[in-house]
């Protein structure tokens, strides 16, 4: 090997120039990193909202404030003859950057109940100013099934709210749609977009049973929060039983009946023929995989 391909086989000895500029760059990550951090633990997702202070439409005509914790706070005074009640529960947060700085928002889901029947829902969506959070805009729910949230979530910069609706029944117990609206936020309102969304509440299939034979026996999987809906056809006079393996699986039957309900079954004498719905919904904290078990006698 000749001397000069010795020296060219060296490794490379950076410049003093070069050592500063490594340092200097390394210097700014950390200090990229450590204002990443401060800005997390700063910013409107370090806020408790299960523990804060609200100023909730439903209470009236005049404002009052509204300090739950642990997401909820509830009140009863012994008024003159009756006693007034008063209820509001924070079920819902998500959070997304709705204006485009760069900076997360946070949408706030309520329920309140003031003594009657309603439970009226509404959101709250807070905005970090200062350094402490600030409301800049309510949007409206309902009672129950007449528009009650069911969700909220910000996508692609738009917040998208789910809302109930009672579809053809009318009944302010019982949705039967899911009705989805986006909305961006612009000067500090928020402007509905597009045109909203209906869909089912619950997702429905049909139910046949194996020939000679008069139920059916199989496994399910469902959603918290969420349910699932079942229809089989019977004749006038017989008998519809539906069970699970869950406590946590709460049933249904959807058409008129004469009904004897258990814990996570029930057995229904049919006035009709025709179809009928089982309606099965998740009341626990977590996915449900259950047995399903139908017969009709």
């Amino acid at each position: 090997m000749t001397p000069t391909m010795k020296r060219r086989s060296r490794s490379h000895r950076p410049s003093e120039q070069e050592r500063v500029m490594r340092r200097y760059t390394i210097l700014i990550a950390l200090l990229f990193a450590m204002g990443s951090a401060v800005n997390a633990q700063t910013g409107i997702r370090s806020i408790d909202f299960k523990n804060f202070t609200y100023e909730p439409l439903c209470v009236g005509d005049e404002a009052r404030k509204v300090t739950v914790k642990g997401g909820s706070f509830s009140e009863e005074k012994q008024m003159e003859g009756y006693v007034d009640r008063f209820y509001f529960e924070v079920f819902g947060v998500a959070f997304g950057d709705l204006d485009g700085d760069k900076q997360d928002e946070a949408l706030v889901l309520g329920v309140c109940n003031s003594g009657g029947t309603g439970n009226f829902s509404e959101g709250f969506v807070y905005k970090i100013k200062n350094g402490k959070p600030v409301l800049i805009e309510h949007f409206e729910g309902g009672d129950r099934a007449y528009g009650g949230i069911k969700a909220a979530r910000v996508e692609n910069g738009l917040a998208v709210i789910e809302r109930y609706d009672p579809g053809e029944h009318g009944a302010s117990c019982c949705a039967e749609l899911i009705l989805t609206t986006k909305y961006k936020l612009a000067n500090g309102k928020l402007a509905e977009v597009g045109q909203p969304v209906k869909r089912d509440l619950y997702p429905t299939e049909r139910v046949t049973f194996a020939k000679g034979t008069t139920g059916k026996t199989f496994k399910t999987t469902i959603p918290v929060g969420e349910g699932k809906r079942f229809i089989v056809g019977a004749r006038s006079g017989q008998r519809l039983s539906a069970s699970t393996d869950s406590s946590d699986a709460q049933l249904r039957l959807l058409e008129d009946a004469r009904v004897t309900e258990g814990i996570n079954n029930f057995l229904a004498v049919l006035p009709k023929s025709g179809d009928y719905t089982i309606e099965i919904r998740n009341n626990g904290d977590q996915e449900l995989t259950i047995t399903v078990n139908i017969r009709i006698d």
